[in-house]
Parts: structure tokens; sequence; C-alpha cells
């Protein structure tokens, strides 16, 4: 009962503060009219809306069959990407500021003049964000199942109720703020959570029960190179997915993202060793035969840990720290996927379309894709790290490689940008079916992105030189 009353309260909390922020314009739906001014409130709520509910259920179980290569790659990858993107964020904000962008296609469209890289680019957006949609609210039903006693669809349906309210009244304001609180919220659920399990294992004494399969850094049922691969794609999200980029576009200023970058980073730290070294602890205090039916399904443990482990109460601020993390993921990726649609897309081939006519389709359309993404989530048959890992992969691949080289080599061309495009989403999907599985498909789409976009360059017109070095 406990569980259900806090959630009440929570809902009734984030739509609340969402209907005091609540926006009229699009500008102001989609980036804040640029005057978020505290680095806290952007550096935390970075790291809610990276998070998600993926990770802490599949991050967090995850370990239980991979083992310890899952923690050190995924904590340290985590960690390294989230200092770098800090510490470009201030030069991608000027650029954002530059050429008045509100979305990331229409920031690259703007750096190379391509209409057709913008169109291209959205479309990879809303297709792969659908995907990664998917397993979050595959995160939410067995959440809502495991804490809630309702079923995995019921669970499914709660969280549409309250995605769809959410993202509709919200905005970016709401979304920041709210990621920030929910931010805190995820980063007590995840320290109660490895707290109990090193009380209950005894301190460091834990570690002498873990078996040393799952200490051996070759892996336990998943190979090395597949947690490596996993961490790696999953990561580097840091530094190029679409729903964290426009939250440094919504800054006020230069020293507002430099001071987030303290933030951010630190949070980052604290969450992902809690989180991902939740599976391997569990050895150290559980039997095998307790942990085996999350041995086939370790999306499952985290609930598990939660109730088994934390007094009542306890375990319904764990609830809402998994909650949490979904909200804040699915309300970004929903409002960056629908701005792709509507004012990409939309734009794109009805440009005089009005901006407040915008704002509603991108309301109406973002419902419509939190129920697609729910339809699909009712038999997804993969774990949710695999799943995530993909999707998140390809839209990583598509606009890490002309972000970077936009923001610091002058010479790439419109060529060079569609290149990229097409060259990491169709090497991500080739190898994805035919390519080696211990080899992850991000490394081949990085590699191939690279090379196309550097050849579509070379051997394109050269642009007019670039003043943003100087910003």
């Amino acid at each position: 009962m406990i569980n259900q009353v806090l959630l009440v309260i929570y809902v009734i909390g984030i739509i609340s503060l969402s209907l005091k922020l609540r926006q009229g314009t699009f500008s102001g739906f989609v980036i804040s009219d640029r005057q978020v001014m505290y680095p806290a409130v952007i550096g935390i709520a970075y790291m809610a809306a990276y998070f998600s509910a993926a990770s802490f259920l599949g991050g967090g179980g995850f370990g239980l069959v991979a083992g310890l290569p899952w923690v050190i790659w995924a904590v340290f990858f985590h960690v390294a990407f989230a200092c770098l993107a800090f510490l470009i964020a201030p030069k991608i904000w000027a650029m954002a500021q530059h050429y008045d962008a509100r979305t990331v296609p229409q920031l690259l469209e703007r750096r190379y003049n391509s209409q057709k890289g913008k169109v291209l680019l959205a479309g990879i957006m809303l297709v792969m964000y659908t995907v990664y949609l998917v397993a979050i609210f595959k995160g939410c039903g067995n959440l809502f199942q495991g804490l809630l006693g309702v079923t995995y669809v019921q669970g499914l349906i709660i969280t549409v109720g309250i995605v769809a309210l959410y993202y509709v009244i919200g905005g970016l304001p709401a979304i920041i703020w709210i990621s920030f609180l929910q931010g805190l919220i995820m980063l007590v659920g995840s320290m109660l959570l490895y707290g109990g399990l090193i009380s209950s294992g005894q301190g460091t004494m834990i570690w002498n029960n873990i078996p040393d399969a799952v200490l051996n850094m070759g892996g336990n049922t998943v190979p090395w190179q597949k947690s490596f691969g996993n961490a790696f794609a999953i990561s580097l999200g840091l530094l190029a997915l679409p729903d964290l980029l426009i939250m440094i576009f919504s800054a006020r200023d230069k020293r507002v993202v430099r001071f987030a970058g303290i933030y951010g980073p630190i949070s980052v730290a604290i969450y992902a060793l809690c989180i991902f070294s939740l599976g391997i602890l569990a050895y150290g205090v559980f039997t095998s035969e307790e942990l085996a039916p999350f041995i086939a399904n370790p999306d499952g443990l985290v609930p598990f840990l939660a109730t088994s482990l934390l007094p009542s109460g306890f375990d319904g601020i764990v609830l809402l720290a998994a909650i949490s993390a979904a909200m804040s993921t699915m309300s970004a990726i929903v409002l960056v996927t629908t701005t792709a649609l509507t004012s990409d897309i939309l734009k794109f081939l009805s440009p005089a379309t009005p901006d407040d006519r915008v704002l509603v389709m991108t309301r109406i359309t973002g419902v419509m894709i939190i129920i697609v993404a729910a339809f699909f989530a009712v038999d997804v048959p993969q774990m949710i790290v695999p799943l995530v890992s993909a999707s998140m992969g390809v839209i990583a691949c598509c606009v890490f490689i002309p972000l970077m080289f936009g923001l610091y080599w002058d010479r790439g061309t419109s060529t060079g940008f569609v290149a990229s495009l097409i060259a990491s989403f169709g090497s991500v999907v080739l190898w994805q079916y035919y390519g080696n599985p211990l080899i992850h498909t991000v490394f081949i789409g990085l590699i191939c992105g690279t090379v196309a976009y550097i050849g579509g360059s070379l051997f394109s017109a050269q642009p007019l030189p670039s003043d943003m070095r100087k910003e």
C-alpha cells in the first residue's frame, strides 16, 4: 500500500510542476528559450535523462550474467565520456547559439547547409528512438510488475498514462526541472540498493562469497568483448544523444554549461558505480537457487533486490527512483523524436506551417509515439541492455561523427555529412545481421561513418570558412 501512495504523490507532484512550467510557444517548449541558469539543474538533469529505467533494471541485472567485466567497462566508459561531454559542451552551446538551432538535425543542417542531411537524420532518430522507447517501456513493465504486483501489460498501461500526461503538459523547462528532481531520487535509490547489498553481505566480506567465475575478467556467461562493446556503445550516447544535447542548448550562457560539468560527471559516477555493481554483488548475498530465475531474465533482478533487502517504504523509494529514470529519459526522447518529425521533417515539406500549429502537432505526435512504443513492448524477447545498446549505438554514431567534425574541422561538407549518415546507419544494420557478434556494431558504424565523412568532404566542394573555432 505504501508504494501505491508514494507513486500517487509522486505523479501529482510532477504533473503540478509541469503545469506550473507549461510553455505556450514552440521555442519555449523545445529549448526553454535558452533561459536555464542553474548549473546543478542541467548537470543532474543530464544524468537523469541519460540513465533510463533500462539502466536501472537492465544495467543492474546484466552484471548477473556478464560478471565483473560489465561493471569495470560500464563504469569506466560512463565516467570518461561524461567528463569528455562536458569538456566540449561549451563549444556545442556556442555552435547552437551561433546557428540559432532548436534541434540537433537543425543544428547540423545549418552547419553543413544540408536539408537532405537534416531530414535523413530526423528519420533515423524517429525510427531508432522508437526502438529505444520500447526498451524503456519493457523496463517499466517489469518494474511495476515486480514492485506493485500488477501484470506486465497493466504496468505498460500505467506507464503510458503517466508519460503521456507528463509530456503533453511539460515541454523542455518542465523536463529539465523534473529530471533534476528525478536525478536526486535516482541517486538516493541507487545508493540504497548498493548499501543494502553491502550491509547484507557484511561489508567487504561480500566479495568472499562471490564465485570466481563472476569475478573473472574473461566474463561469466557473456564474453568480455560483448560487455566491452555494450558499455562503449551505450556510454557513447553521453557525447551525442540529441535528448541530452538539447539540455546544453537550453543553458542561458557558457558559464552555466561549464559549471554543469562539475555536477554531471560526479552524479554519473555515483549512479553508475552503484547500479552496475548490483548484479555481481547479489552473488555475495543470495544463493544460486534464489538467483536462478534471474539468469534467464536479468531485468527482474532489481525489483527482487528492492523487495528482499529494503524495509517497507524504502523499497518504495527504489520504485520512485526507477520510475524517475524512466520518466526523465522518456520525456526527453519523445520531445526530440517528435520535434524531429514535426519541426525538421514537416517544416521541410511545408515551410509555411506556423510555429503554433507545429507545437500542437508536436504534442499530439508525441502521444502517438508513446502508444506505439508501448504496443511493441508487449512482447520483447531480448534483454534490455542489448536492445538499448543497438538503438543508442545507431543514433550516437550518426550524430557523433558530423557533430565532432563540425566543431573541430572546417573542411566538412554537406556531402560528407550525408555520406556519414548513410555509411553509419547502413554498416550498423548490416553488421547486426552478418558481422562477428563479439565486435559491437557501434565500432563498425564509427569507422565506416568517419571514412565516408572524410572521403565525402574531401571529394566535394569546400565550404566557406567557418568562424566557429572563434566561439
